[in-house]
């Protein structure tokens, strides 16, 4: 747990890098991997519902409740899911995943 005794200086010296660090590899190494995992294991149980690309990805976020750019999320999903599960996204509303040979 982080203190909360801490001025203003020792925050941006300190916990501030240290924040930005922890954001940026949840960023770049946890979401996306978790919102692919999400969205390979929905469509290989055949849990899917009809919605938008976008709503899937955002349910799987809300577990997080974390905020993060989804526009820069997308593209690092889509190759997870490629290389990782053998999915190609083939049409975003709704969402239809193919396996990918």
């Amino acid at each position: 747990m982080i203190r909360n005794d801490i001025s203003e200086y020792e925050y941006k010296k300190h916990y501030e890098p240290f924040l930005d660090n922890y954001n940026g590899y949840l960023d770049n190494y946890i979401i996306p991997d978790v919102v692919a995992f999400y969205l390979a294991n929905s469509y290989y149980r055949k849990c899917l519902c009809n919605a938008r690309y976008i709503h899937h990805v955002n349910s799987a976020l809300s577990l997080f409740n974390y905020e993060c750019n989804i526009k820069r999320l997308i593209p690092q999903i889509e190759k997870i899911l490629k290389i990782k599960y053998n999915l190609i996204i083939k049409k975003t509303n709704p969402l239809r995943l193919e396996r990918y040979f």
